[in-house]
């Protein structure tokens, strides 16, 4: 199995550069390397280098079988960057587009800079088998902590106490922390895809929207479910077997092969053809992995190729304002023989609070 790094460093000839400058988190999880604001990593055809101020100089040791470390000035590591890349006469270099324009304007001044766009966010697609059973643990985790959930929401608490709750079960099953800000919204609030949660009291007959994901050895995951509250209206009941066929027969779209994008339309046109087209009103889904911007994008533009091993969420969801919103989301594995959905969370028509 190639290693993470090689499959980067394979970018330096690409490219036709003397060295790649990364110091975005989610491809320093992806490489192994240390995590902190203050470490930059450095791949160049001769080595791979960790350079960071003091407060990283313990944490690195167990690192140095696969990096050199360099140790600069706490406050200057950016200078230190900049040093390593004078001393070695660099001529060309990549760097992560999301780089601000002051350092890459300060790189630009000493050799020529190549935007690496969306080349590691595409090599990152492709999951190999211990990603994949990474982001498979994420969901089990998941699937526990909204099983949990549902015996600790009742009518009268607010959509607030709900996150809290949702916290605090996070870390009560072992996970490293959330992979997003909750989603957690009740009654016509739903009617927003990504309503954060308010003050507003959870009441008899809404609709209550749990959308959230976890972190676990640095791989995410990320599901959605909406219930009912208390009692089911017929609206909620008629909206949700609506869309629960079409997320159910989207899943099986996610094949090699297939653009993002006729994905996307895929669900777009059974959702109209529903009569609820103009309802829908975001992409159907993204990729999953460490986070920071993880492709696959399932959306209206999205050329991106499904490929076996890339995981991305099915999610698409039927909102109706003022009266409120349904989504179902899923995380799908990509496979030759078929999809794979990670998110084992009962599909069934659920009312909690009673």
């Amino acid at each position: 199995m190639m290693k993470k790094v090689d499959k980067i460093r394979k970018l330096l000839d690409e490219l036709d550069v003397d060295a790649i400058v990364i110091n975005q988190k989610a491809t320093k999880i992806y490489l192994d390397a240390l995590t902190g604001s203050g470490v930059w990593i450095v791949l160049s055809k001769s080595a791979n280098y960790q350079i960071m101020d003091g407060r990283y100089a313990i944490a690195a040791e167990p690192y140095k079988d696969r990096y050199k470390n360099i140790v600069t000035m706490q406050g200057g590591v950016f200078n230190g960057v900049l040093q390593w890349l004078k001393d070695n006469g660099i001529k060309k270099v990549a760097i992560e587009t999301e780089m601000p324009y002051s350092q890459y304007h300060s790189i630009e001044q000493l050799c020529d800079v190549n935007p690496l766009n969306d080349a590691i966010p595409l090599i990152r697609s492709v999951k190999d088998e211990d990603e994949v059973q990474l982001v498979q643990n994420a969901c089990s985790i998941t699937d526990q902590i909204f099983s949990e959930l549902l015996k600790h929401i009742y009518v009268g608490m607010t959509e607030k106490q709900v996150v809290g709750e949702v916290f605090k079960l996070v870390y009560d099953f072992g996970a490293e922390g959330v992979s997003f800000d909750p989603v957690i919204s009740s009654g016509p609030r739903t009617a927003m895809p990504h309503g954060r949660a308010s003050d507003r009291i959870i009441q008899t007959g809404d609709f209550l929207l749990l959308d959230f994901g976890i972190v676990k050895e640095g791989y995410q995951s990320d599901m959605t479910r909406t219930v009912s509250v208390g009692e089911m209206t017929d609206q909620f009941k008629n909206l949700y077997e609506t869309l629960l066929p079409i997320q159910q027969a989207t899943i099986q779209q996610f094949v090699p092969g297939k653009k993002g994008k006729e994905i996307h339309k895929y669900a777009s046109k059974k959702i109209e053809q529903s009569g609820y087209g103009e309802y829908f009103t975001h992409g159907l889904g993204h990729g999953l992995g460490i986070g920071g911007g993880e492709r696959p994008l399932m959306n209206a533009t999205s050329e991106d190729v499904l490929q076996s091993g890339m995981i991305g969420t099915c999610e698409p969801g039927i909102y109706l304002p003022g009266v409120g919103g349904i989504r179902i989301e899923d995380d799908v594995l990509v496979m030759n023989e078929k999809p794979v959905s990670l998110t084992k969370t009962t599909h069934e028509l659920l009312i909690v609070g009673n």
